[in-house]
């Protein structure tokens, strides 16, 4: 049985108003508790997730009623052999050099977004960011970087980079809808069957006559044999927009909001650039975008003395484990200069802090936000040396399963 500690539910407005109170409460009193909100136990030590992670018997089948209607069947669903050969079909394109050959798309859409290449207002009009401006920096870059680059990688037209950002609205808010809304639900279905019935001609067309960009190289990607069909095309690009939007998109604004707070970090980093790494890094450590991985147990699992129960519905919760006083000192302040965990490291899976899952099914895409958001983070401090809060303005973190500001307004 795990414990009868009082906290508040997860889901309820306490519960959601400050969950790292929560699970601060449930490392020290009840590694493994079960929340009532969610119907699910979470998980909240550092080395207990590690373990559930590396542990075959924590599954990834709850993916099937919470990922697959928006991603279809995914990368992340699959397991053994089958995933090592379609990974292998994917990830070169997201290590070496076919990392290194997005490094212009993302530079060339920083500076087109910068200099008004982008509609921001009602109007559409086109005008450049100037400093002394005030601006909402999530609406206005955040929000647009990662989906102008998706759009830009698979070689799609840029006037529906708007388009694309409202079907990776409605999809994310159907993966974070813990609380199962039916019409959050439906919209995000519905936003999937309409990106998919928009990718389905243009796979088709690229594979008859491929050019170099990703759905081209997807849809003629071939191991042993092997390649993908239309429908897993599609997958991957939804996941894409999705996952790899979701992360850049939120971990900007929470790196804004940790150095504006405090002026004296913006400063460290806007005069020393080898700080950007540290200052993305630990964002993704101390408030990572998405906080929590659903697993289902395949059998009978004891964590941390507690009994679970084959079929049993966990939350590996990420956002605790890398506040984790027995795995980091200090554990839940914001350091620019931390020694104990490998910043480099952190964009590989490989444990030092979860912001991208572990093992193998960490995030295929992580390289390349860390790219964004090192070439976007360097961009803003460039041109807008003097940034700060907008006057009386202060950032709030929002949500559960995903956790960022969802506005940023600041005086360039």
């Amino acid at each position: 049985m795990t414990g009868t500690v009082a906290v508040p539910p997860l889901l309820s407005e306490a519960g959601s108003a400050d969950p790292y109170a929560v699970y601060r409460v449930l490392r020290a009193e009840d590694p493994v508790h079960h929340d009532p909100s969610t119907k699910s136990h979470l998980i909240t030590r550092h080395a207990d997730v590690l373990a559930g992670y590396r542990n075959k018997a924590f599954t990834s089948k709850n993916y099937e009623w919470q990922l697959e209607p928006v991603f279809g069947r995914s990368l992340l669903q699959l397991e053994g052999r089958e995933h090592a050969r379609k990974r292998a079909l994917v990830s070169p394109n997201f290590r070496g050099h076919g990392l290194d050959s997005w490094t212009p798309v993302i530079r060339r859409n920083v500076t087109r977004i910068l200099d008004g290449g982008i509609a921001r207002t009602v109007e559409g009009l086109l005008e450049p960011l100037a400093p002394g401006d005030e601006v909402d920096l999530l609406e206005v870059f955040a929000h647009k970087l990662p989906v102008s680059v998706i759009t830009a990688m698979l070689e799609l037209p840029t006037e529906d980079e708007e388009m694309f950002l409202g079907w990776y609205n409605r999809m994310i808010a159907f993966l974070a809808n813990l609380a199962q809304d039916p019409e959050v639900h439906a919209s995000g279905i519905a936003a999937r069957a309409e990106l998919w019935e928009y990718l389905t001609p243009i796979v088709q067309e690229r594979r008859r006559h491929p050019g170099s960009d990703l759905i081209s190289t997807l849809a003629t990607a071939e191991i042993e044999g092997e390649s993908l069909s239309d429908e897993e095309v599609a997958t991957h690009t939804t996941q894409l927009l999705n996952a790899g939007s979701e992360t850049t998109d939120k971990t900007f604004g929470s790196v804004f909001r940790h150095l504006l707070r405090d002026r004296e970090l913006f400063e460290q980093v806007r005069d020393d650039r080898s700080l950007v790494l540290p200052a993305i890094s630990e964002t993704l450590r101390v408030t990572p975008p998405s906080q929590m991985n659903a697993r289902v147990l395949s059998q009978d699992v004891e964590v941390a003395g507690v009994e679970l129960p084959e079929g049993s519905l966990v939350h590996l919760v990420m956002a605790s484990a890398n506040r984790d006083e027995r795995r980091f000192s200090d554990s839940e302040t914001f350091d620019l200069h931390r020694k104990d965990f490998n910043h480099e490291k952190a964009f590989s899976g490989s444990g030092e802090h979860f912001a991208f899952g572990f093992g193998i099914h960490a995030c295929v895409g992580a390289m390349l936000a860390k790219n964004e958001l090192e070439i976007g983070v360097n961009a803003l401090l460039d041109r807008f040396p003097d940034m700060d809060l907008a006057p009386g303005f202060d950032p709030v973190e929002v949500g559960v399963k995903f956790r960022a500001p969802v506005e940023l307004k600041v005086v360039l």
